[in-house]
């Protein structure tokens, strides 16, 4: 079988009915938000570094970033030397870091935390669906888009409570499956396509024609990390006109509780490398206009590096949003390292501020179930 013909069959497959709907978009109707899932609890303090505060340096005395290697934004952070592809994007005023962003009553289990972030609750409980299905809910339906989701890695709760999105485990290193995910996890491709055919009869004039663009479209390999091969399918997905307002990819583990800083600076820089990939292929393709790129993780780390010389399960952390049209910039301020609680950061941005404002300013919807939650000033 043909890589073509493979990706139309495992990839082209419309979960059922519009049950989430595509935007209406002030003539920007075709936008996509890639979603990195940064697995594991990513952490923020060597990512987007203090660099000159000197309490970093005491509270990291092993793992911290040397000020000379760190790649400077503004004079007091900067980000980690294996970042410098997303500094270069910076600096082309296309990333936007959101800094100390959490929730209130923060949660420190991996997977009671992902689901609050992929479900927009907080602490004292989750949504009853996934953060993307309420969004769609509260915008107006229409029929640009050619799935109301595409999920190929990481923890699929941003659809939960949803049907419609497409899916597919051989795209995922993580293992995870939604239980409102149709597709099974299969080595015959022939069987696995036979029960979505089962499952999918309402609907076989759209998947045809999701299957007859994904044979036309381009060879994209990244190769190297898993990220990357999840975000070269994207590409290819894009080349082909396939778009959904939302994609889902996944890198990890980030759980660095020992010998961080070998694990971070690796998965620092497939992270880098892979962003940097799909940009440049975005562009070439003439498509990167519309197209934004966000991460999460579930939390950050603690300030104080442990015994290991790594860091145990913290609070609050920063992301980044990655568009051409969004402008560059800090929000959120410095991490206040002097006034920790429990030896953790105190949040500064609710995350659902981050849905609002990618919601507003990506797709236009200026209404929107997050619409309460706002971010500071400077």
């Amino acid at each position: 079988m043909r890589r073509r013909d493979l990706l139309a069959g495992s990839l082209a497959v419309f979960l059922g009915a519009g049950v989430l709907p595509a935007f209406a978009l002030n003539g920007n109707s075709r936008r996509v938000l890639i979603l990195i899932e940064l697995q594991g609890a990513n952490d923020g303090l060597n990512t987007v570094i203090p660099y000159s505060n000197d309490r970093y340096y005491s509270l990291r005395p092993n793992i911290g970033i040397e000020k000379a290697k760190v790649l400077d934004l503004n004079g007091e952070q900067g980000l980690h030397p294996s970042l410098s592809g997303v500094r270069a994007l910076y600096e082309q005023g296309a990333v936007k870091i959101f800094q100390n962003v959490g929730y209130p009553n923060q949660i420190q289990s991996h997977f009671r935390s992902i689901e609050v972030w992929e479900r927009g609750g907080d602490g004292s409980g989750n949504g009853r669906d996934g953060w993307f299905v309420n969004a769609a809910r509260s915008s107006t339906l229409n029929d640009k888009y050619e799935a109301p989701g595409i999920y190929l890695g990481g923890t699929p709760d941003i659809f939960h409570g949803g049907i419609g999105y497409l899916g597919s485990v051989s795209f995922s290193d993580s293992g995870h499956r939604s239980r409102d995910s149709m597709l099974e996890q299969s080595d015959d491709v022939p069987s696995m396509l036979s029960r979505i055919s089962r499952k999918r009869q309402d609907d076989l004039e759209k998947n045809e024609k999701i299957s007859k663009k994904l044979k036309n479209a381009q060879r994209i390999a990244f190769g190297g990390s898993s990220l990357a091969n999840q975000l070269g399918r994207v590409c290819e997905l894009l080349s082909a006109d396939v778009r959904a307002p939302v994609v889902k990819v996944s890198i990890g583990s980030f759980d660095t509780h020992a010998g961080q800083n070998n694990t971070h600076r690796k998965l620092l820089k497939a992270l880098d490398d892979a962003i940097s990939r799909t940009v440049a292929t975005l562009d070439s393709l003439g498509i990167w206009d519309d197209v934004a790129i966000m991460t999460y993780s579930e939390f950050g780390r603690r300030a104080k590096e442990n015994g290991a010389r790594g860091t145990d399960h913290g609070t609050a952390a920063p992301h980044f949003l990655i568009s051409k049209s969004l402008g560059s910039g800090i929000i959120g301020g410095f991490p206040d390292l002097e006034h920790l609680k429990n030896g953790d950061l105190q949040f500064k941005i609710d995350y659902r501020a981050m849905y609002n404002y990618v919601l507003k300013e990506n797709f236009g919807l200026s209404t929107n179930p997050f619409s309460e939650y706002g971010l500071p000033s400077a």
